[in-house]
């Protein structure tokens, strides 16, 4: 299952255009990798003996193979961005026992910054410390063998081994605090710039932004429903009950509304008392079930109270030229103010071709009393 964090920086990638630009960066940065396997096989520094020149030359294969795929694939599922890290911190693992001194091995553990700083940006806290575990353990033996086998003083290795605990440990996980910090305060302007502080619910702005989603993820042409629901009689229940009791009321309304939305359905606030529904269906055929679903809507019982209120529906396909969800919306509109005037406490639906509403008055003779 991918991480919250994997979720939010693939969604801020693709909201911001820039996915493609990510995935040619590390594709060349792999790329990178590979030339440095070329130029080491050639170097005094460089691996020593067949078996040596053998291992670091398929590490640096591998490289020009991965940097192929971020070129080439389309943006990597969770499990495969894990995969790359795991592949990245042994390719330099690999690369670095196979160079002939502990000073060219210790540099060369500092590319296992590089892959700290893509765990940390892409894939949170839990891969972040395991991989910054991996590289304190790579730079520690790598020093305790140059200093029990070698001869080495541990003070003379400390201008190599202290950059590269920075570099490959503390960078990481100090960019992991700030990118997680950052990452909260964007969810949290992010929420209040979406979501209705009352009910929960999406606003206006969010609406859209899910709602756009949804199509763009579809691909095809998608028949879109959109139920408008309005509480009758809610100005007369703020003036005698107060707004505190309104606000309850509209909150008991909003969570009757999320009971009838399936998983994939967005539900919003966009103003006063109005609430609305969207629903992508899969054939037009669905509106009579997305209507049914809305039954509930009509009446809801609240500390006492039998709320009722007024549901508009109208649905068309995103094929249609000039397509709009506003004017979606508009039409819902029209059909639930065509209930009120009806006496409200029931559910109708939007004909296009004749610019009115076909009612469906089951709602009001299940439920025969005068709405609040």
């Amino acid at each position: 299952m991918a991480s919250s964090e994997y979720v939010f920086a693939t969604a801020a990638l693709r909201e911001g255009r820039l996915m493609r630009a990510f995935t040619t960066f590390i594709g060349w940065a792999c790329l990178g990798l590979f030339v440095l396997g070329v130029v080491s096989q050639l170097h005094p520094l460089g691996p020593h003996g067949v078996v040596a020149r053998i291992v670091q030359g398929a590490v640096t294969v591998s490289a020009l193979i991965v940097s192929a795929l971020w070129l080439r694939s389309p943006w990597p599922t969770y499990g495969r961005a894990v995969g790359f890290v795991v592949w990245a911190d042994c390719s330099v693992v690999i690369a670095a026992a196979t160079t002939s001194t502990v000073e060219a091995r210790l540099s060369t553990t500092l590319y296992l910054g590089l892959v700290g700083i893509f765990a940390a940006f892409i894939l949170g806290w839990r891969i972040t410390l395991m991989h910054c575990g991996f590289g304190f353990a790579t730079i520690a033996a790598i020093t305790a063998w140059a200093v029990m086998v070698d001869g080495h003083s541990v003070f003379g290795l400390y201008v190599y081994y202290a950059p590269a605990l920075a570099w490959v440990v503390v960078v990481p996980l100090g960019g992991m605090v700030l990118i997680d910090i950052g990452r909260r305060a964007i969810r949290r302007t992010a929420r209040s710039a979406h979501f209705d502080p009352l009910t929960g619910l999406r606003n206006r702005r969010g609406m859209h932004s899910a709602v756009n989603l949804l199509i763009k993820r579809a691909e095809a042409p998608v028949t879109v429903a959109v139920a408008v629901c309005d509480m009758d009689g809610f100005k007369l229940l703020n003036d005698t009950a107060g707004h505190s009791v309104g606000d309850a009321a509209l909150n008991a309304m909003a969570q009757r509304l999320r009971s009838v939305a399936d998983p994939d359905d967005v539900c919003a606030r966009i103003g006063g008392d109005e609430l609305v529904l969207v629903s992508i269906l899969s054939v037009r055929a669905d509106i009579a079930d997305f209507i049914q679903r809305l039954t509930p809507l009509t009446r809801v019982d609240f500390d006492g109270l039998a709320l009722a209120a007024s549901v508009g529906v109208a649905a068309d396909t995103t094929a249609t030229p000039h397509f709009s969800i506003d004017d979606l919306i508009g039409h819902a509109d029209a059909a639930m103010y065509s209930v009120k005037r009806s006496g409200g406490a029931s559910c109708a639906i939007y004909d296009p071709t004749t610019a009115s509403t076909t009612g469906a008055t089951a709602g009001r003779r299940r439920h025969p009393s005068r709405p609040v």
